[in-house]
């Protein structure tokens, strides 16, 4: 039994570091062709992070129920931290 739910937790872990790669690079690209924008690992991060938050609220939303309320809050707060350490690193490259 054990040892099915490590199976499912290791499996559950890899699709979430897939789609994550996925998000990174597909991201990157769009800023890159669509937008000609080269973005800091800050700020995908933040982006990423952002689009979690709202397929949390989405998913919340459709099933109608308040108890994904504690996974948004709890990625809310490194999103506020992510915007303060990228408002600090792009005003020390911009002091530069």
């Amino acid at each position: 039994m054990l040892d099915m739910y490590l199976i499912i937790t290791v499996a559950i872990l890899g699709m979430i570091l897939f789609y994550s790669l996925i998000a990174y690079f597909l991201i990157r690209f769009i800023s890159r062709k669509a937008f000609k924008l080269t973005l800091t690992k800050y700020e995908m991060m933040e982006i990423i992070t952002w689009l979690a938050v709202l397929f949390i609220t989405f998913m919340m939303i459709k099933n109608g129920s308040i108890n994904l309320l504690l996974p948004i809050v709890v990625l809310i707060i490194p999103l506020i931290n992510l915007r303060l350490s990228n408002r600090k690193h792009r005003e020390m490259n911009s002091q530069e």
